[in-house]
């Protein structure tokens, strides 16, 4: 019987031999992903400043009352990554599209387009050519 080479079937001479494979050292012992890296450097302590006193706090509680601080003061960028981090971690209560109509918002709609028709009648030249596109109601 004759072996084919091809797709998915390489020649005897390019497989692995029995027992050995493409990467025989392997990953290192002990080597670390980013995630235990960021962790690591994130809980290193620094000595931070507040109200004339020295704290010692972790680097991460630092950055969040630096966050957190900053939207305080109107940041724009603290802010929005405030606002994401809480939407991400469900500390952020979405609210659903249907609390934001009122219930009577189709009294409202009839009230505004009656108002619009009253005046479209009691001035009809000036809407007539689409009246002033600045005016508002």
């Amino acid at each position: 019987m004759t072996y084919t080479v091809g797709y998915r079937r390489p020649p005897e001479s390019g497989r692995f031999k029995k027992g050995a494979s493409g990467n025989p050292k392997g990953r290192p012992k002990g080597s670390k992903n980013f995630l235990t890296l960021l962790d690591k450097e994130l809980n290193q302590t620094v000595v931070i400043t507040e109200n004339g006193k020295k704290k010692t706090m972790t680097r991460l509680q630092a950055i969040t009352k630096r966050i957190v601080n900053g939207a305080l003061q109107g940041d724009q960028k603290s802010l929005l990554t405030l606002v994401e981090i809480m939407r991400r971690t469900g500390k952020l209560d979405e609210v659903a599209p249907a609390n934001l109509v009122p219930d009577n918002y189709e009294e409202i709609l009839n009230a505004y387009v009656a108002r619009r028709q009253a005046r479209a009648s009691a001035n009809p030249a000036r809407h007539a050519s689409g009246g002033n596109r600045h005016e508002r109601d």
